[in-house]
């Protein structure tokens, strides 16, 4: 999952340009919310909802960092991805919404035990895939091409898990995704706006922070609780370093690039 923010981009010789892996979030709600959360806490457009059908994230990281906070040590994924969710505001209506991303936030006690204290399936050798209960990840050079006959079925076996696992249940999610990263303004731009998807970080619980104000990101989406320009009061004084975070953004520019690119292609081709 670490990945090198100075590594090769896609027009290099490297395959797969700066992709590492896929992480999906199957439910978030689940994942982050400590008991069951009556569907009536959360409104869009002012409107009760019903009922929440889904609410997953799919990332892709370009590199990650450890935040301590009052002795709590925090996982902050940098990269590009989408929270998305699917839910009825009255019992026969359904809505798809979601929400683009730049950075993931995870306490990394719950990182560490979605990752080792789950049973995973029974994977290739070294493919490092991981499905657990809430959290998969899923590694692009599983679906590189292979010259031989081993690594030819390696492969074969590898895209039949992400077509179950990941194409299938996630097709919706992971197209606004494909879209999203071939576009300008949403991730390949220097005016692109840092977007932090909060588990739980301190005080805040299950909130997207923004680098500065947006109307449009800031409308409320079942799933989460908060959404508010709050991201250079919460975090590290690094992240009020311009040349810091233009030089992060441009990383996760590339990234999407290659996501949009060679990813999605990858995937969807399987």
């Amino acid at each position: 999952m670490r990945q090198n923010p100075g590594g090769p981009h896609r027009m290099s010789r490297y395959p797969l340009g700066g992709l590492k892996s896929l992480i999906v979030i199957s439910n978030w709600i689940a994942f982050t919310e400590k008991e069951k959360v009556d569907p009536y806490l959360w409104t869009y457009k002012k409107q009760k909802i019903h009922s929440v059908n889904s609410s997953s994230v799919i990332f892709t990281p370009v590199d990650f960092s450890r935040i301590i906070r009052d002795s709590i040590s925090y996982i902050l994924l940098y990269g590009a991805g989408i929270y998305s969710t699917k839910f009825s505001v009255f019992p026969k209506s359904i809505t798809l919404d979601h929400r683009f991303i730049t950075a993931l936030v995870i306490p990394e006690e719950k990182w560490l035990d979605n990752h080792f204290n789950t049973e995973p399936f029974v994977f290739p050798d070294q493919h490092n895939f991981l499905v657990g209960d809430y959290l998969h990840e899923f590694p692009f050079h599983a679906l590189r091409a292979e010259d031989d006959i081993v690594g030819q079925r390696r492969r074969a076996f590898s895209k039949g898990i992400i077509l179950a696992q990941l194409v299938f249940p996630f097709k919706e999610p992971l197209l606004l995704l494909k879209k999203a990263t071939e576009s300008y303004e949403h991730f390949d731009s220097p005016t692109a706006p840092m977007r932090v998807l909060i588990s739980n970080y301190s005080k805040i619980f299950n909130e997207i922070s923004l680098e500065a104000t947006n109307r449009i990101y800031q409308e409320t989406i079942p799933g989460i609780r908060k959404i508010q320009p709050n991201l250079f009061d919460i975090f590290p004084e690094k992240w009020k370093n311009e040349v810091y975070i233009s030089g992060l953004k441009r990383e996760i520019a590339k990234l999407a690039k290659d996501f949009a690119f060679i990813g999605i292609p990858l995937i969807l081709n399987s």
